[in-house]
């Protein structure tokens, strides 16, 4: 018997016509969500992307991608957010290689390297399983304080698990009805093919119905993602990749343009962030990391920083004045110290954000007038009284302060 892979197995020509309808509709739906964020971001300020950026980003698009070493610390929440990420990533190069095998008539599912893309995507698609499993029972039993408890992060758990459990019941039905010699290559749906010898409810019968409902589960997944929190699996990567890395400290305000012009960053709507920063804005997972190691946050302050991202994400869609949705008090409330981005795994500067939004609220006088005087005067004079280097020391005379002043060589006999 020929060893390939028989993609559209007992299912009639009319079902696979509408299969493809059904996924066109799905996936004009997701590019009509992604191009109107793409939008959006690119109604900021036209940051240019440079290549040195891109070359030194990929050591650590490796780390935080690929290895994910941000998660380590939280060890199990980190080795669940793996299985989740690396199953994901087998099932979708998976399914592109079925689809250039079905529709582009390439044949490359067969012989061994089909028992071994067999294999593979069945140890994947468990550990995926696992890992969605391990998620539900830390969120549901709220494990993870930071984990925010919005019943759409349920429903997309509970959604991947769908599309996983009929994914398994339609290989388990197709390998009982077709006893094919080399079914033990998938070792999950030949353990379910032994258990569905017999059954009324898992036969060729019922196979349509399993494996529609998986392929509409799935379907759903696609449209959806543009529109949620899932957009991240494609932003997260690209924010990562393209976004210049700085390190803790740099608090530079200017930026190069697409013109290849150096312009300050000042913000006071949200388009005066730059499109980078919005894709960044987007790249959040609303994991709670930042939260977690906020020192405003921790001692009971209004400053949140997931809230600021989330705030900003959720106003995009217009040109709001920065001060109708973030308060002056957030702003000033940040010590700048570079926590938040230090934890966040998705490479988002929190502190640069909120830089530009104070810069951005001097003008209009939403900051303490002192504040912003002192302010000023600490940029333009390094100092916050606007005073000249020749006057620095002008404001100690009379008390009797003794100021270090270069000391004069002397000689001593021994």
């Amino acid at each position: 018997m020929e060893i390939r892979r028989d993609t559209f197995w007992n299912i009639s020509s009319d079902m696979q016509i509408w299969f493809y309808i059904l996924a066109g509709v799905a996936s004009v739906i997701f590019f009509y969500g992604f191009y109107r964020r793409y939008r959006l971001w690119n109604r900021g300020r036209k940051e240019k992307i440079q290549w040195k950026n891109i070359k030194e980003n990929f050591g650590y698009f490796s780390h935080l991608v690929i290895r994910q070493t941000k998660l380590k610390k939280d060890k199990v929440a980190g080795a669940m957010h793996k299985m989740i990420a690396y199953g994901f990533t087998a099932l979708f190069i998976g399914t592109v290689l079925v689809f250039i095998d079905e529709d582009f008539r390439i044949p490359i599912l067969q012989g061994k390297f089909y028992l071994i893309y067999e294999l593979v995507l069945d140890i994947f698609g468990l550990v995926f399983m696992v890992g969605i499993v391990a998620l539900l029972f830390i969120r549901g039993g709220k494990f993870r304080k930071r984990m925010l408890q919005s019943k759409m992060d349920y429903l997309f758990l509970i959604l991947f698990i769908l599309i996983g459990i009929g994914g398994y019941i339609a290989e388990g039905i197709r390998l009982s009805e077709t006893n094919i010699h080399y079914a033990h290559w998938s070792p999950v749906g030949y353990v379910l093919s032994h258990l569905f010898s017999g059954s009324r409810l898992f036969n060729g019968d019922t196979y349509l119905f399993w494996w529609l409902s998986h392929s509409l589960f799935a379907f759903v997944l696609i449209a959806i993602i543009p529109f949620t929190k899932l957009l991240h699996v494609i932003t997260a990567p690209l924010n990562i990749l393209i976004s210049p890395v700085k390190r803790t400290g740099d608090f530079d305000a200017v930026v190069l343009m697409k013109d290849d012009q150096k312009d300050r960053i000042d913000v006071r709507h949200i388009y005066d962030f730059t499109n980078l920063q919005l894709l960044s804005i987007d790249a959040c997972t609303e994991c709670g990391r930042c939260d977690h190691v906020c020192p405003a946050k921790l001692s009971g302050k209004d400053l949140a920083p997931r809230n600021i991202i989330m705030k900003i994400r959720d106003n995009m869609l217009e040109n709001k004045v920065i001060s109708s949705f973030i308060s002056t008090e957030e702003l000033k409330q940040c010590t700048n110290c570079s926590a938040c981005v230090e934890a966040c795994p998705v490479s988002i500067n929190h502190v640069d954000l909120i830089l530009a939004m104070r810069r951005g609220a001097l003008p209009e006088e939403l900051l303490n007038p002192h504040a912003e005087e002192a302010l000023v005067h600490l940029e333009h004079d390094e100092n916050i009284w606007g005073s000249p280097w020749s006057e620095r020391e002008d404001w100690t005379k009379g008390l009797n302060i003794p100021v270090l002043r270069k000391a004069e060589k002397t000689s001593r006999e021994a």
